[in-house]
């Protein structure tokens, strides 16, 4: 099997795909809401020249 290549992938799929691709669905559970929560918090704290791998 083929891959199409880019200039044959209409623009409206590609921009469909882009969609379905970035959903993350969100916490139901107060736990998970939390866990959520307290990674935003250490991310936002944490200065970008420490995450150097």
């Amino acid at each position: 099997m083929t891959k199409p290549k880019a200039e044959e992938i209409p623009k409206e799929l590609d921009a469909i795909a882009d969609v379905v691709l970035a959903y993350r669905p969100k916490p139901k559970t107060k736990p998970a809401k939390k866990r959520k929560k307290r990674a935003a918090k250490i991310a936002r704290e944490k200065p970008p020249s420490l995450d150097l791998r």
